[in-house]
C-alpha cells in the first residue's frame, strides 16, 4: 500500500487517473472509500490523489498538542510536496472542505480550483443544524457496529428514498469498510479544529475559481452556510442539489461529478 512520510504523519494515500492533478480531502472521521462514487468518473480526467486524514483509516501520525484547520492543511500540502506536485485542484467536503478553506488560505500557490462540498466558513456566522440532527450524527461515530452506524445517519446524510432503495449497497460497503473507522483520539483531534474553523473574514482573499456544492435539505451542515460561502467567496459559483442531504456528493454523485468535471475544465457549469 501506498504511505507518504510527511512531517509528523505517514500518511496512506491512493492516486487513480492521469490529467491535472486533483486532490480529494474526506470529510470528518472518513476515509478513501468515502469517495467511492466519485472517484471512478473524476479519474477519467484527472489525476486524482485521495487519502486517509490524520485520525482515520489506515493513516499513522503523532497526535497534535491543539489541533487546528491548519494543521490539516499543512498535511495536504506536505503529501503534494511528497509526490512531487507543484499545484492541484482541490476538492474537499464536510470537514474536508473546511482544510481546502484552509488549504487555499494558508498556501494559495498548491491550489488551482476549489470545490467545496456541504462545508461552511464556520465561527459565528454558521448555522447551526437541528439539535437532534447534530446529535444523531455524533453519536453514530461512536456505534461500534458498522451497520448500526450507517442506518444510525441515514436520516441526516441522504434522502429518505435514497436510503431505502440503496440499502443492500451501502450495508454491503459499510462491512467492507469496517476496520477503517476513525478513532476516537483521532475524531477528537478533528472536532477540535472544526470548533476552531472562522474563515468568514479571511475567505475573501480566496482568488481562486471555486464551486460550492451542497444538497438542500442537509441536516448535518445546512444549505445556507453553502449559500454564504460562496457570497463570501470572490469567484464562486453555488449549485444545491434538491432534496438531497448530507452525503449529496454519493447521492447525486452522476450529477456532482459532471458539474465539478466541468468547473475544473475552466467552462462555466450549468447550475440550478
Amino acid at each position: 500500500m501506498p504511505f507518504a512520510d510527511i512531517p509528523g504523519a505517514r500518511l496512506y494515500y491512493e492516486t487513480h487517473g492521469h490529467g491535472e492533478p486533483l486532490l480529494l480531502h474526506p470529510g470528518f472521521g472518513a476515509t478513501v472509500e468515502v469517495y467511492w462514487a466519485n472517484i471512478p468518473a473524476l479519474a477519467e480526467r484527472f489525476r486524482v490523489i485521495v487519502f486517509d486524514p490524520r485520525g482515520a483509516g489506515r493513516t499513522d501520525a503523532e497526535p497534535l498538542t491543539a489541533p487546528t484547520m491548519a494543521d490539516f492543511a499543512r498535511d495536504a500540502a506536505a503529501l503534494l510536496d511528497a509526490l512531487g506536485i507543484e499545484a492541484a485542484h482541490a476538492l474537499g467536503t464536510s470537514f474536508g472542505g473546511m482544510v481546502v478553506q484552509h488549504l487555499a488560505l494558508d498556501h494559495p500557490q498548491r491550489v488551482r480550483r476549489l470545490v467545496l462540498g456541504c462545508t461552511t466558513a464556520g465561527g459565528a456566522t454558521h448555522i447551526l443544524p437541528d439539535a437532534a440532527d447534530l446529535a444523531r450524527f455524533m453519536a453514530s461515530a461512536e456505534i461500534a457496529d458498522p451497520v448500526e452506524a450507517l442506518r444510525n445517519n441515514y436520516p441526516v446524510n441522504y434522502s429518505d428514498a435514497y436510503a431505502a432503495r440503496h440499502d443492500a449497497e451501502l450495508v454491503d460497503r459499510a462491512l467492507t469498510n469496517a476496520g477503517l473507522r476513525s478513532t476516537p483520539d483521532g475524531r477528537a483531534q478533528q472536532i477540535a479544529a472544526i470548533q476552531a474553523h472562522d474563515t468568514s473574514a479571511r475567505i475573501g482573499e480566496v482568488r481562486h475559481p471555486a464551486f460550492v456544492a451542497h444538497g438542500d435539505d442537509d441536516r448535518v451542515v445546512p444549505a445556507a452556510n453553502g449559500r454564504f460561502l460562496a457570497e463570501l467567496l470572490p469567484h464562486a459559483t453555488l449549485r444545491r442539489y434538491p432534496g438531497a442531504r448530507h452525503i449529496f456528493f454519493v447521492e447525486r454523485a452522476a450529477e456532482f461529478n459532471i458539474d465539478v468535471i466541468t468547473f475544473l475544465a475552466g467552462e462555466p457549469a450549468t447550475m440550478k
